[in-house]
């Protein structure tokens, strides 16, 4: 069935996944628990036909992007890397890099498995648990992502010469190995691996 939806004041049509409108609800329910606007939809008794549109559209579109073969970005091995640094995965993993640059672990929502980028301590894009970035970020920080993608341990350590704290606890590093190394031991061990 063909229906239109209006997104961002244009008109979007699309062939639905979904011969009803409870398959549609049903997918919904069990896939998009994270999307507000899906689960106020869900809360009605009655839908306009505007909004039975949405929900087609909604279901359909998760459907297709989670069908679609999947592809690794770019920041791959960052992604995998962060990861592999997190101790309880109820908890952030945040790393603090130079020229202002700060990597964080997502834990829950839509983007979990991903990371947030942030420059200057300001949220500037996200990498996808695909290694995909989405957003618009500075050369300086393009270039700070690609070098942490084989060189992550290097970049917290120059962090840690420079700032004279640690990268990972942000605690100031006042041991003489934990200088010399520019990052303490125990948080140098989570970015060995």
């Amino acid at each position: 069935m063909t229906l239109t939806v209006v997104k961002k004041g244009q008109e979007i049509e699309f062939d639905s996944q979904f011969d009803t409108l409870n398959a549609a609800k049903g997918y919904l329910a069990q896939f998009m628990a994270y999307n507000s606007f899906a689960m106020d939809l869900l809360s009605k008794r009655k839908l306009s036909e505007k909004q039975e549109a949405w929900v087609h559209y909604l279901a359909t579109e998760h459907k297709v992007e989670a069908e679609a073969p999947v592809v690794e970005g770019e920041f791959i091995s960052l992604v995998e890397k962060m990861y592999a640094g997190v101790k309880t995965p109820t908890r952030k993993f945040h790393l603090h890099l130079p020229s202002g640059v700060s990597i964080s672990t997502i834990t829950k929502g839509v983007n979990q498995g991903g990371l947030y980028i942030f420059e200057n301590s300001n949220y500037v894009a996200k990498i996808t648990d695909k290694g995909v970035l989405k957003g618009d970020v500075s050369e300086d920080v393009r270039l700070i992502l690609e070098d942490a993608c084989d060189n992550l341990l290097k970049l917290a350590q120059l962090y840690g010469h420079e700032s004279g704290n640690c990268a990972v606890c942000h605690r100031p590093l006042t041991d003489p190995k934990s200088l010399s190394y520019g990052i303490g031991p125990i948080c140098m061990k989570r970015l060995e691996q």
